[in-house]
């Protein structure tokens, strides 16, 4: 199984729109803010996720009390990442792999 690590910076105001790629998954597995300025970082920051039409919170981020948050989702479409936050950047990561379920109906 060949593993590919993903990272894709999100900016403000500016949705990303990612692909698993045919006959992958897609793990995301991490998400952290951008750099902070010391009079912007009390915010929270709502991370979300558009799939098949529907946009879902994913969590919330916040410099002061949670930098950043680890998941465990899977996706083996498209979907688009986005966040709320107007001062700055958020960095999702994870990795890409073979779509085991495919193989093995």
């Amino acid at each position: 199984m060949l593993f590919i690590f993903n990272g894709v910076e999100v900016k403000s105001g500016e949705p990303c729109p990612v692909e698993a790629g045919q006959g992958r998954i897609l793990h995301l597995s991490q998400v952290c803010l951008g750099e902070v300025k010391k009079d912007k970082g009390n915010d929270c920051v709502y991370l979300y996720v558009t799939d098949n039409g529907k946009k879902l919170v994913l969590g919330t981020l916040s410099s002061e009390k949670f930098p950043q948050l680890q998941f465990d989702l899977v996706f083996d479409d498209k979907f688009e990442l986005s966040h709320g936050w107007k001062n700055g950047s958020v960095y999702f990561h994870g990795y890409r792999c073979d779509n085991q379920s495919e193989e093995y109906p």
